[in-house]
């Protein structure tokens, strides 16, 4: 799908979703009063347990156009990444970070992440009365906090202070609140992660494979306090899922992206759940294979829109698992099919990470909407790593030490040890050692905001565009280490206030 055709197909999906954003329902009849086949309609549902499973799982469901395009703002618009030729005006704003709030993508994410956060506060309002076992209820209960503790986090991350809903919006007025302060909103996503902590299962089986567990529940909850700056407690709850024995590492890294191993590999705690509807009718597929690939690259649509920061390749070592072949590639490349690639767009490195050579869909009949590749929000070496950061940023050890700890990852990928390193130093090692172990997964953006340095960072970046990219506009910089509040909800909602510098 060429770049313009791509565009005009976000701005209907855009169109639609702005109808059914919470914060601007009104007139949205579907939104209030859907149709009676549908799990929202109050009328019909929530009289049975398989009503309330089905009320979750399209909580879940939603979550899936969350995701769809967060590696945009966590990726795209980090150091990790460039945009080549082929992306169209949105991509070269965000890598160069020259967007400003009318940016539909930032759009597209506030408004699904609060259609999810809604739908979560139906299931919290109106599961409990249903007559059904105790066991099961208290579990759809616990998926619809978890899910909401996630939208909020990602949420208030990005904004600040964002608005709080914490019960169904029926009305306007329900849904044209203020900005709630960031500390509220982090209250609110700790009690729900506690709730989801003791009331989730440890694992499931069958078709239940994939649903949030207390483990997800207990790291995500290390990760919100790590972002709060309470290393105790990161260390504390990061400990706890490294010490219940329910994840460990795989031994090859690259298993991480294998569709066949997905949900069930060791390493996997919570991922967005996508795939081909050909093979499974009503799911979404993914898209993020098709916009890393190098244009024209054989065995389907390539795109050839993203480049790979020289300054992340230099990061990794000859022998480190995570490097060629694994998180990049370089032309000419051959695949597992024994095909020699070669290619013009990027005019350097294109991501490897979610090309899966073992999957025949990956490999022989790439599409849009087409692709089976999960979105991982969360996997083992993500709490080793936080648990190393909050260890030596002062939290008590529960677990060994932090070098310990980074040393298992290091291990893994197959690089040496550190050791004896000062805090500072080890600080250092610990930020590169995220970059390289989760490039173009969703966190980079999220992990220069809350180290404070993602404005010096996105503005060094200026000078690598002017030796790569002549011409392109020099970087804006990020104010507050935050985005913009889109245009689009401040236009529909009146009493919410702009971001500083934007």
């Amino acid at each position: 799908m060429h770049t313009n055709n791509l565009l005009k197909a976000l701005r209907r999906k855009t169109a639609i979703l702005s109808c059914l954003t919470a914060l601007s329902v009104a007139g949205c009849d579907q939104f209030l009063q859907p149709k009676p086949t549908d799990v929202l309609a109050p009328e019909n549902f929530y009289r049975s347990a398989a009503d309330a499973v089905s009320a979750v799982n399209s909580v879940y469901s939603q979550s899936q156009w969350v995701y769809f395009w967060i590696w945009y703002e966590s990726d795209v618009a980090s150091d990790d990444i460039f945009a080549t030729p082929n992306y169209g005006a949105d991509g070269h704003q965000l890598a160069s970070y020259t967007f400003d709030p009318t940016l539909w993508s930032i759009n597209d994410l506030w408004t699904n992440a609060y259609i999810t956060i809604n739908k979560a506060n139906i299931v919290l309002d109106r599961v409990p009365p249903i007559v059904m076992d105790v066991t099961e209820r208290n579990r759809v209960l616990g998926e619809a906090h978890y899910l909401r503790a996630l939208m909020y986090f990602q949420l208030v991350r990005m904004f600040g202070d964002v608005p709080l809903m914490e019960h169904e919006a029926k009305s306007v007025a329900d849904a044209k609140i203020t900005r709630t302060p960031a500390a509220q909103v982090y209250a609110l996503i700790v009690s729900d992660l506690q709730t989801a902590m003791n009331d989730l299962p440890p694992s499931y089986s069958g078709a239940d494979l994939g649903r949030a567990t207390s483990g997800a529940a207990t790291s995500l909850l290390a990760k919100v306090y790590l972002n709060q700056k309470d290393y105790n407690n990161a260390a504390k709850y990061a400990g706890q899922v490294m010490s219940s024995g329910q994840y460990s590492l795989n031994a090859r890294w690259l298993d991480n992206f294998k569709i066949s191993d997905e949900f069930v590999n060791p390493e996997s705690i919570f991922e967005i759940n996508y795939g081909a509807p050909e093979q499974t009718p009503g799911v979404v597929g993914s898209v993020q294979t098709l916009f890393s690939l190098p244009s024209g690259f054989p065995g389907g649509d390539a795109y050839g829109l993203i480049q790979v920061n020289p300054d992340l390749i230099a990061l990794y070592s000859a022998n480190d698992q995570r490097g060629y072949g694994a998180t990049y590639m370089t032309s000419p490349y051959v695949t597992a099919l024994g095909d020699t690639v070669t290619w013009g767009v990027p005019n350097g490195a294109a991501f490897h990470k979610w090309l899966d050579e073992t999957n025949s869909k990956d490999m022989t009949a790439r599409s849009w909407q087409q692709m089976p590749n999960n979105w991982i929000i969360q996997r083992y070496a993500d709490v080793v790593l936080m648990y190393a950061e909050a260890v030596n940023s002062g939290g008590t050890a529960t677990n060994g030490s932090a070098e310990a700890a980074l040393n298992q990852v290091r291990a893994r990928a197959g690089i040496q040890p550190v050791a004896g390193l000062g805090s500072a130093a080890l600080t250092d090692s610990i930020r590169v050692e995220r970059r390289r172990e989760f490039a173009f997964e969703g966190q980079r953006w999220f992990d220069l905001s809350r180290w404070g340095i993602l404005d010096a960072t996105v503005k060094a970046k200026t000078l690598q565009m002017q030796a790569l990219f002549p011409g392109e506009t020099p970087v804006h910089g990020a104010p507050s280490n935050l985005f913009p509040i889109p245009d689009g909800q401040i236009n529909s909602n009146s009493l919410l206030t702009q971001n500083p510098g934007w």
